[in-house]
């Protein structure tokens, strides 16, 4: 699934193309993904018609179009989409939600497996939308004492499970917890209560690093996300602990086990 470093560069590499332009004509063949403030739809697809990109943001791993009026268009790739630029209306087969420019370009969000959302109306609605609503806070913005604040409370909860909690932090998923965790030879089992203040301010630490390390090297690109351009992220010929074999920094064989139901990587040895 894309996480928040691949929100980031989709941002950072569509917003230049996309700032002033209009948005002539909006399809889908997968309206069930798609939902509004107001009831838009004319003949089965929704009317999104000379709509002026001001500018773009993000919110969390949710990439975010703002448009002229006080308008937003979010876009949630989710597991297996990505948001690609074309020089033409010419779109993939898996282009499920394509948007038309003004200067013959489009862009769209292509999906196989139709889990992506799109979201349309006003900022404040948007603001409203349950999963938008309870996002915590960036986990590319927190700063230390809110990180080790977001922690209080937390109990018997496993580091990794409170990690991926996106209502807590946003924007971090499986790979980026991982490899905090081996940053901060941090077990991902370990009860959030057995934690010190000096582990979880490693831990922000640590969460920095990989972050700006994911970002460096373009995130990730294992199975179907793309740059907006068809480019290749790199990272995932950096992981220090993620699906490796060996851990990078001691070569003891690194464990596979579930955590939280989610699939965890880390070295018995750096992390007990």
């Amino acid at each position: 699934m894309p996480e928040i470093i691949e929100a980031e560069i989709t941002r950072q590499k569509l917003a230049p193309a996309l700032k002033g332009r209009r948005i002539l004509k909006f399809t889908t063949d997968c309206p069930r993904g798609f939902v509004s403030e107001k009831k838009i739809w004319q003949r089965g697809i929704p009317s999104l018609k000379n709509l002026e990109i001001t500018g773009m943001s993000r919110k969390g791993k949710v990439v975010v179009l703002n448009i002229k009026g006080g308008k937003v268009i979010g876009i949630h790739q989710r597991m297996s989409g990505h948001i690609a630029f074309n020089n033409s209306h010419v779109a993939s087969k898996h282009s499920h939600f394509i948007f038309e420019m003004d200067n013959k370009k489009s862009f769209s969000l292509v999906d196989p497996r139709k889990f992506g959302i799109v979201w349309y109306g006003s900022e404040k609605w948007f603001g409203q939308q349950p999963y938008i609503k309870k996002l915590g806070k960036d986990a590319m913005k927190i700063n230390e004492k809110d990180f080790v604040k977001v922690f209080e409370g937390a109990g018997r909860a496993s580091v990794k499970s409170f990690l991926l909690r996106q209502d807590k932090i946003a924007g971090l998923g499986n790979i980026a917890c991982d490899e905090t965790l081996w940053h901060a030879r941090l077990n991902p089992a370990a009860k959030v209560c057995d934690l010190t203040d000096t582990q979880l301010r490693g831990a922000h630490k640590s969460m920095k690093k990989i972050l700006v390390d994911l970002l460096r090297y373009g995130g990730t690109s294992m199975s179907d996300w793309l740059h907006p351009d068809g480019s290749k992220g790199n990272y995932q010929n950096k992981f220090k602990i993620y699906k490796r074999q060996k851990c990078r920094r001691c070569s003891s064989q690194v464990k596979y086990i579930k955590v939280a139901g989610r699939g965890t990587y880390f070295c018995p040895k750096c992390q007990k």
